[in-house]
């Protein structure tokens, strides 16, 4: 009782902020309406300088085909089609047969997992099979997320946990997707907040394991020359609460994670207490090294119960690297992704 009293008044007070600072998205504005919110700079000049452009969005060539794809309809009764089923096994077959003598090496090795993940993981991204997963680039200014693209036309929800000041391959996945709705959330307000409102939802907060004050390693807005990362108590609101209680999601399409070392806090999530049919995370062992086990037993799991096949390694420093996963198990997923409508 005392816990829901707690996340209640924490979520009532970012309603009324975000309510008075920027009113709610209007839903037309969410699908891909030809214009945008004006930009306005930050008051103290010091922070990130928004720059004037025109209001008109620039759809993506993609745009178009996929505004014409077929309804999903009801994909909870859609059967898996045959050769779906047939790509899935050879999916994994071919993935855990690269990938399980390789992770088998660092059983009981937390750390050095960690540190050389990428330089002996890459040689599996080389497969031939996940050339037929059709997996898409969407760049940012300092990074790629990947996203494969629907066969079929129905709402799609992208969150994003960590804004980080940028939202450049929201903004192209928004000119490029019809009908999805975005929710960003990150501690730090100021620019995320104008730049995430623009085309979706903003939650000024970070995304933990438990309700209360955490210690997050964040950029503020002031540091935009330096890219100075500090240590800072936010406010924290539990994963599976924002997700299922805030939002009433049951199911999320796409996932964009970069916290900086708060996801180890909640990765025992993904296996079965929610379903997401891809995300993209950044794993930062460095600024979490105690956390390292977390990452060594999520993997363990993952090969175990076979629900995520995940490829896209990318170094970013030592102790840090980006992934991407898809979900080839859940049935909603693989119809809506892979089914031939």
């Amino acid at each position: 009782m005392k816990l829901y009293v707690f996340l209640s008044c924490i979520v009532a007070g970012f309603t009324l902020y975000a309510i008075l600072s920027t009113f709610e998205v209007k839903k037309e504005t969410r699908r891909h309406t030809v214009y945008k919110k004006n930009a306005w700079d930050t008051m103290d000049g010091e922070g990130y300088q928004f720059k004037s452009s025109d209001n008109t969005l620039q759809l993506d060539s993609r745009f178009y085909k996929l505004d014409m794809l077929p309804a999903c309809n009801n994909l909870t009764d859609l059967k898996v089609q045959e050769d779906v089923v047939n790509l899935m096994s050879d999916v994994k077959r071919e993935f855990l047969g690269c990938i399980k003598p390789i992770v088998e090496q660092w059983r009981g090795r937390a750390k050095e997992m960690n540190l050389e993940w990428v330089s002996k993981t890459a040689v599996c991204d080389k497969l031939s099979v996940f050339n037929n997963l059709e997996v898409e680039p969407f760049n940012n200014q300092h990074e790629t997320k990947w996203a494969i693209l629907p066969k079929c036309k129905e709402e799609n929800i992208l969150v994003t946990l960590g804004v980080g000041h940028d939202t450049t391959a929201e903004e192209l996945f928004n000119r490029t997707l019809p009908n999805t709705i975005f929710y960003g959330a990150d501690p730090i307000i100021e620019p995320n907040r104008q730049m995430y409102s623009a085309f979706g939802k903003f939650f000024p907060f970070a995304i933990g394991k438990e309700p209360g004050f955490t210690k997050f390693r964040v950029l503020p807005n002031q540091n935009q020359k330096t890219r100075k990362y500090i240590y800072q108590d936010v406010t924290t609101i539990p994963f599976l609460y924002f997700l299922h209680d805030i939002l009433k999601l049951k199911k999320i399409d796409f996932a964009w994670i970069d916290i900086e070392g708060g996801e180890f806090e909640f990765l025992d999530k993904f296996h079965r207490d929610v379903q997401i049919c891809q995300f993209n995370i950044e794993i930062h062992s460095t600024f979490a090294p105690t956390q390292a086990q977390a990452f060594h037993d999520f993997i363990f799991r993952v090969l175990e119960e076979q629900k995520y096949v995940f490829l896209k390694p990318m170094h970013t420093q030592a102790g840090v690297h980006r992934m991407f996963f898809v979900n080839v198990q859940d049935k909603e997923c693989l119809a809506k992704y892979f089914n031939n409508f």
